[in-house]
């Protein structure tokens, strides 16, 4: 088994909820590669079941205005089986993109187990049906505090205002935890829910394009959930 471990809150959870076994962290070459890249090295130094950092800077120009790089997960999986696993998982906890669905996951296996008969190549989301608040608040809170990284702008500390950025804050309170960001006073509720979203509008019509009709009114927090956060925001002094 390997995890494709980005450093994100998402990933981490994942690598951890499965006994941290190894993992591959792939230098995509987007804004917030540096700051990813950093951290892996870091855990690395701790963990020797990780391996070298992979070179994939190349992609990093086909990185969309939402920060979304098409053919990503599709170049790392197979790249990974090629470094010798043949049970490689991603992190895509009701995720919108379509190199996290099901679908894909499907896809690639078949797709790897053609191209090598007798290798029984699997391609994996063990953890689809949580959302990503259900993984943060499973996971020790000393290890995303001193490793996960989740803002699209690159920036020390994260900027607070992209999208990556506000999905961690309400996903943090979600899960009874302390945003990794400092986070507006005042918000009403709708302003609450939309830090989702971030502060650059043109993500809804990206992301839109990608979603089935099915899932244009997708969430990655449950109702519950986005009330408890909501509630645990009211709270702060």
């Amino acid at each position: 088994t390997v995890v494709l471990l980005s450093m994100g809150y998402d990933s981490l959870s994942t690598w951890h909820r499965l006994g941290r076994p190894a993992a591959v962290h792939f230098d995509v070459g987007s804004k917030y590669s540096e700051a990813e890249r950093s951290r892996y090295e870091r855990l690395r130094a701790e963990c020797p079941q990780l391996l070298p950092i992979q070179d994939l800077t190349w992609l990093g120009d086909k990185e969309e205005a939402d920060s979304w790089v098409p053919l990503r997960n599709l170049v790392m999986t197979v790249q990974a089986a090629a470094l010798g696993f043949n049970d490689v998982v991603m992190s895509a906890p009701a995720d919108y993109a379509p190199d996290k669905r099901l679908s894909f996951t499907l896809a690639t296996s078949l797709a790897m187990r053609v191209a090598q008969p007798g290798h029984r190549y699997r391609v994996r989301r063990p953890f689809s049906h949580w959302t990503k608040a259900k993984l943060i608040a499973k996971t020790p809170p000393e290890l995303l505090e001193a490793y996960a990284y989740s803002c699209y702008e690159g920036t020390q500390p994260p900027c607070g205002r992209c999208t990556a950025c506000g999905r961690a804050i309400v996903s943090h309170f979600a899960a009874g935890r302390e945003p990794p960001v400092p986070v507006p006073s005042g918000l009403s509720f709708k302003e609450f829910v939309d830090l989702r979203r971030g502060d650059v509008q043109r993500s809804r019509v990206r992301e839109a394009s990608r979603m089935r009709p099915g899932e244009l009114l997708y969430l990655p927090l449950r109702a519950s959930e986005l009330l408890r956060g909501w509630r645990a925001y009211r709270a702060l002094p």
